[in-house]
């Protein structure tokens, strides 16, 4: 391939830039490891090596000169928006075609990070809608799946308070099954629900890594086993802090249900 006149300082940083918006919207290692390298390739770059895991990524090329370029890349805040990554993955093919100037890429991905997304208050509609269809999947009332909506939508108002103070996903989860707990025990108790156990295994479902555990097979089947090993250490550990927050509720209130 022909080599494309450009800084290659910039160049390395703008598709950095773009794997490091993909890992943090959920993308798959290998897609952001092979969007990086589409990309630099596209402008006629020697060598690309690109390593990353799902909270660091680190990219060198070598230019047709033999100079070496290197970037290292923390990501400290992830989450899962396959609409963005899929916006990102159109982005990606457009560069490769059309080969537009470093700015015009960052325009882009401006564009593309102020895009419109769900509102605050229709996020918690949502959780109180998943965790009130659990509800009466899993074989509760409807004073269960009422309560279990309510359930949902205190809980995702809880983690988003949380996530403004930067608290460990850890430690968001232990609290947050807790309080899941308490507030089933005691609705239980008042007679406003029937079942503790329906109430809160409907409104954790919100919570359970399913994504996480999804994208570490993925990365196993596709080779990637230190990412895919973080990614599964990762929903164990989401599974522990469920399991620990819950327990210790319903063990402090005279025993499990």
């Amino acid at each position: 391939m022909a080599e494309v006149n450009c800084d290659y300082q910039k160049l390395l940083n703008t598709a950095t830039d773009v794997g490091h918006f993909l890992l943090e919207n959920g993308a798959e290692i290998y897609r952001v490891e092979e969007s990086i390298q589409h990309i630099l390739y596209a402008y006629g770059v020697k060598h690309v090596d690109v390593f990353a895991i799902p909270s660091y990524i680190a990219v060198t090329i070598t230019t047709h000169e033999d100079e070496c370029y290197t970037r290292l890349r923390r990501i400290l805040v992830r989450g899962t928006n396959y609409t963005i990554v899929n916006q990102l993955n159109n982005l990606c093919r457009e560069i490769c075609q059309t080969k537009p100037s470093m700015d015009e890429i960052h325009q882009k991905l401006k564009q593309i990070r102020q895009s419109k997304r769900y509102s605050y208050w229709q996020i918690v509609g949502a959780y109180a809608v998943v965790a009130a269809s659990f509800a009466l999947f899993f074989g509760g009332t409807l004073r269960d799946a009422v309560i279990a909506g309510i359930s949902g939508a205190i809980l995702r108002i809880v983690v988003q308070y949380m996530e403004k103070f930067q608290t460990n996903v850890f430690f968001i989860n232990l609290t947050n099954s807790a309080m899941v707990a308490f507030i089933a025990i005691m609705t239980v108790h008042l007679q406003l629900g029937d079942n503790v156990d329906k109430i809160i295994i409907a409104t954790l479902m919100n919570l359970v890594p399913g994504v996480a555990i999804t994208n570490a097979i993925r990365d196993f089947i596709a080779g990637d086993l230190l990412a895919g090993t973080v990614r599964a250490i990762e929903a164990l550990m989401i599974a522990l802090a469920l399991a620990l927050g819950t327990g210790a509720v319903l063990i402090m209130a005279g025993g499990i249900v």
